[in-house]
């Protein structure tokens, strides 16, 4: 039951951190996706990356 607790717990965890990262990552105009992806399953580095990165510019066609 315990273990089952845990692995509840780092489930939803991650689902968070995705989810902040892919709304973090759309602010800053960048793939949703990709960063939730990140988000999902390096929780800690992806948002910290993405905070360092900063605002993407937009491509001037």
């Amino acid at each position: 039951m315990s273990q089952t607790i845990g692995i509840a717990t780092g489930l939803i965890v991650s689902i968070v951190f995705a989810i902040v990262c892919a709304s973090l990552a759309g602010g800053r105009n960048r793939s949703r996706v990709g960063w939730a992806i990140l988000g999902f399953f390096f929780p800690i580095i992806a948002l910290v990356v993405l905070l360092i990165l900063g605002k993407k510019k937009p491509k001037t066609a």
